[in-house]
């Protein structure tokens, strides 16, 4: 398992989309982290401490949109070479295939992913502000859960979904745990049906929003809670599991 797992992420490596990622990052950074042409509402944002969060809020979009065109098409490309059959017949379970792709995928996304935060790092250190360093690295690893789970959710989807609804779904999905903390809001202001039926589906959707809190209030030395942090972890245990449900018939 440990195998197609790691050939899943050589794989996605020799396409030398890792180091265009890394190189578009650093671009990234350095135009968020230096200059003085960043606002927000209007307000100018000198201080290198208060750009990181800015940068990190654009990491992780850039990051979540990898994570879905990395998982979308893994899976379905070992149905249309035909690997799944050559892998079964060596003794390999459906459910252990499966697993080890969504695991590749995950493991791939998260590589993708602090390959665009290491420039972040560099600037910490290259700036004189290593004050920052420990708490940017906190911050990332927590942020980085949304990524997994984001990738762990399209890979199980894309062995019976396709590719293009499967994007879709993704990106759907992403914005609405970026906003589920307004939408939880709308939700109580609902009344009927209308705010029991969304409250029930933000039961179904992962909290993107509140996982970024945290990493914030890591970032800025608050207080941090670590429920909703175990929530999505519990999620991407869920998410791992569905691998474990029967494949579809071509397998």
């Amino acid at each position: 398992m440990l195998t197609i797992t790691m050939n899943t992420f050589k794989e996605k490596v020799r396409s030398k989309a890792l180091y265009i990622t890394s190189i578009t990052g650093f671009i990234l950074m350095l135009l968020i982290t230096t200059g003085n042409g960043l606002s927000i509402n209007e307000q100018k944002v000198l201080l290198f401490e208060d750009r990181v969060p800015v940068a990190m809020s654009v990491m992780q979009f850039l990051g979540s949109l990898l994570a879905i065109m990395i998982s979308l098409q893994t899976i379905p490309n070992e149905f249309e070479r035909k690997t799944t059959h050559l892998i079964l017949s060596r003794g390999v379970k459906p459910w252990q295939y499966m697993f080890s792709l969504t695991t590749g995928n995950i493991f791939t996304s998260l590589v993708f992913t602090l390959s665009i935060y290491s420039s972040l790092i560099v600037f910490c250190l290259v700036l004189g502000k290593g004050n920052l360093l420990l708490h940017t690295l906190a911050s990332i690893l927590v942020l980085s859960i949304n990524t997994m789970l984001l990738s762990g959710i399209v890979s199980v989807l894309s062995i019976r979904v396709p590719g293009f609804i499967n994007g879709i779904v993704g990106l759907i999905l992403y914005f609405l745990g970026v906003f589920h903390s307004l939408l939880e809001t709308v939700s109580n202001v609902l009344e009927g049906a209308k705010g029991t039926l969304l409250q029930t589906c933000l039961w179904l959707i992962p909290n993107f929003s509140e996982v970024q809190r945290q990493a914030s209030n890591i970032l800025l030395s608050r207080t941090v809670d670590i429920v909703p942090v175990l929530v999505q972890l519990l999620f991407l245990y869920i998410v791992l599991g569905l691998t474990f449900l029967p494949v579809r018939k071509e397998v």
